[in-house]
């Protein structure tokens, strides 16, 4: 076959691989809608349940389930390659309007420039504006046809040039290998130190977030909750007693070793360019232009009331949502909005963020009535609270219990479990519940965060049922940094990890009527700042400002 002859070849292969991927993909959107018309809420059950936002893109947008597009055994030597895997635009127009959804579609191919025949890559897709003087940006929403191909869309939110990014965060293989040592337990390495006053001896030993069979039982310390669903058993010391131990703490530099030392040397070159966080090439080059509707209507959103989905976009430093009506809170608004309440703060650092945040916007100080009693100790584990008097707000933080990667040493019994913390609150109508738990199980097997949350569910239920106006948020993970590209990093802490946690909350609290949802996994895909596990100003304003907005609608 000649030169000329091949390349018409392959692109009536590429022309017919888009084709069949566009009515595949309208097909199973079909099926999602036809499912999801027939499912019932349940709430007692761990059920999944697409709830799609009432707003105008309700027709394209879909959300996916936790599942994976990977055979059993990925073939490295067809591992997809950024170099020959292009986006193209399928819907190209001269022009488009602002209300449209623009598509692309993504045929992954291998080195030798071979279709891959199976899905799983990590992709981060991103519509940004044209005119940086606009500082505008939305995510696109990646649909894996497990062929090969995939589908993206953008919805257009505003009037202007706009760009494309696509970046493959990691190959298909990668997270084939991500996922399998996700699921090993005990890869982390923790010690916590058991000391008897009595005779001032101390024995430091391992201990496990997970169940460990190869241990027997009677030479073990069992520190497990089945009520919160968490394990945490530690070998049992040689002279003193279970009932003494101490303080515990992570061991970064033994728990990295460990994890990348479950590659191996061709698994390894999965985590570096060029199949590590590239950005692919869009086939078409001119720019695409979105205008104004040819007859503009004025759209009021809806308040944000109930739990509804969040399809955000940044417009400068400010998150929007097209599903409600987010409002920008000032200081004045929000100590309004909080006036006569008491928030209680439950997660990793990450919530401790906002802690601080609401700290500063309020003015609170000194030590609130709740929790003080208890506030000794380290003040990372839980804080007795803050409050302001003039507008009757006290405002409380508590860390999340172990596992959880801090590397210096602290009281276990400092900490609690959720499910227990909300079980003793006794508070009337005028209190909210704000959970924040990913960022310290994301190297965990996932059924440890999915136990975990049901059983903070099963505790929220209970606590709806003697407080019936309580207002319950559970918030998703974000993207990160990785420092230095370690490859430890993306074993323990990769943004594919943070999102099938972020999937699992979804999952476990969507179709929940008693809790809303916050979604900032799109806030942070788009952020106009720099990814990191703390972000900027402008996401934990953001943030509070979606929770502010069901609080106080108008």
């Amino acid at each position: 076959m000649t030169t000329v002859g091949r390349k018409r070849r392959a692109a009536f292969v590429t022309v017919l691989l888009i084709s069949i991927t566009t009515w595949t993909f309208h097909y199973r959107r079909l099926l999602s809608w036809m499912q999801d018309a027939t499912d019932h809420q349940d709430v007692t059950k761990p059920a999944f349940r697409i709830v799609l936002p009432k707003s105008k893109f309700n027709s394209v947008l879909t959300e996916q389930t936790v599942k994976t597009c990977l055979p059993k055994k990925p073939f490295i030597d067809r591992t997809t390659h950024p170099n020959n895997t292009k986006a193209v635009v399928l819907n190209r127009k001269a022009l488009y309007h602002r209300g449209d959804v623009l598509t692309a579609s993504v045929v992954a191919r291998d080195k030798k420039g071979r279709p891959k025949t199976y899905g799983g890559d990590f992709f981060r897709a991103r519509l940004v504006s044209s005119d940086r003087s606009l500082q505008t940006s939305s995510a696109g929403h990646v649909t894996d046809h497990c062929n090969g191909t995939y589908t993206v869309e953008f919805p257009l939110y505003w009037v202007g040039r706009v760009s494309i990014k696509i970046q493959l965060v990691h190959v298909s293989e990668a997270v084939a290998v991500l996922q399998r040592v996700r699921e090993i337990p005990n890869k982390r390495v923790f010690y916590c130190t058991f000391y008897d006053s009595k005779t001032n001896t101390s024995e430091t030993q391992r201990c496990y977030s997970s169940t460990n069979a190869n241990i027997p039982h009677h030479q073990l310390c069992d520190f497990s909750k089945q009520e919160a669903k968490a394990t945490w058993i530690c070998q049992k010391p040689e002279k003193n007693p279970c009932s003494t131990l101490g303080q515990c703490k992570f061991d970064a530099d033994q728990s990295y070793k460990r994890a990348e030392d479950l590659l191996s040397k061709k698994e390894n070159t999965l985590f570096k360019k060029p199949y590590l966080e590239t950005e692919l090439e869009l086939v078409t080059k001119k720019p695409i232009r979105v205008l104004e509707k040819e007859l503009p209507v004025i759209q009021h959103l809806p308040p944000c009331t109930g739990n509804t989905s969040s399809f955000e976009y940044w417009s400068g430093n400010v998150s929007k949502s097209s599903a409600c009506n987010v409002r920008v809170f000032t200081r004045e608004n929000t100590r309004r909005c909080l006036a006569n309440k008491t928030i209680y703060l439950h997660g990793d650092s990450t919530m401790r963020q906002w802690y601080v945040r609401l700290q500063q916007v309020v003015q609170l100080k000194g030590i609130a009535r709740a929790w003080a009693a208890k506030s000794g100790g380290n003040k990372l584990s839980h804080d007795g609270g803050k409050y302001n008097t003039h507008w009757n707000i006290s405002v409380h933080y508590r860390f999340h219990h172990f596992p959880f990667q801090i590397g210096h040493w602290d009281f276990f019994n400092n900490y609690r479990y959720l499910a227990d913390v909300l079980d003793e609150i006794q508070e009337g109508p005028n209190m909210v519940i704000a959970v924040g738990l990913w960022a310290h199980f994301t190297s965990e097997p996932l059924g440890m965060i999915r136990s975990r949350l049901y059983a903070i569910r099963g505790a929220i239920h209970r606590l709806l049922h003697r407080s019936p106006g309580t207002r319950v948020f559970v918030r998703t993970g974000t993207t990160r940094e990785h420092h230095a590209g370690r490859l430890a990093y993306y074993l323990i802490g990769s943004d594919w990890l943070a999102y099938q946690v972020t999937e699992v909350i979804r999952e476990v609290f969507r179709a929940d009527p008693g809790v809303v949802v916050l979604d900032t996994w799109d806030m942070s895909v788009c952020q106009p700042g720099s990814d990191s596990i703390h972000p900027d100003q402008a996401m934990v304003d953001s943030q509070l400002n979606i929770m502010l907005s069901h609080i106080c609608p108008t």
